[in-house]
């Protein structure tokens, strides 16, 4: 008799603990806070996170996009520095051998005088148009190096404004909790 008599007092107070009105509210009450704990916590935090790993992957690839056009930006530039360098050199090679004719032109006639300063006035116009093109490649340069800085720029803040919801998320659901 000993042996089933707890038994039987166990059963006996869970039956009168479910009979009463708040006890079965209290018990209610209690399991749908375990859910809320242990299902729709960690399922809004999981896709919170998906939409953090999302966001970060996306900027990442948006990152990469940035730097692999950067990096072709240069080389089309470095490109075009060596052609209008090579240009340079040739207008360079010209007007030299423009002053070369010049001064063999001295001994002959006005005319191949005035040949000769033609030839040295294109030379330098070729020099100073190359000169103006690698300036202007320059500064072309410069202006995407500004544009894919300010989209980094932009890629950062889109970062920390989804770390900053994912705070704030994170505050309302311990502020919740806490209220609870």
């Amino acid at each position: 008799m000993t042996g089933k008599q707890p038994q039987n007092t166990w059963l006996a107070l869970a039956t009168g603990l479910l009979q009463n009105r708040w006890a079965r509210s209290f018990l209610i009450i209690l399991i749908i806070l375990e859910l809320y704990n242990h299902i729709i916590i960690p399922a809004f935090l999981t896709t919170q996170k998906g939409i953090e790993t999302k966001s970060i992957a996306s900027n990442a690839a948006l990152r990469q996009q940035a730097e692999a056009e950067l990096t072709e930006w240069k080389a089309l530039n470095e490109v075009e520095v060596a052609r209008y360098a090579e240009r340079k050199q040739r207008a360079d090679a010209r007007k030299a051998s423009a002053e070369a004719k010049k001064n063999a032109a001295d001994a002959v006639t006005a005319r191949e005088v005035a040949n000769n300063a033609q030839v040295k006035a294109r030379a330098e116009a070729e020099a100073q148009y190359a000169e103006a093109q690698i300036k202007q490649q320059l500064t072309l340069t410069e202006a995407e190096v500004a544009r894919q800085s300010a989209r980094r720029q932009k890629a950062e803040a889109d970062l920390a404004t989804e770390e900053a919801i994912g705070q704030r998320y994170g505050a309302i659901i311990i502020q919740r909790n806490s209220q609870q």
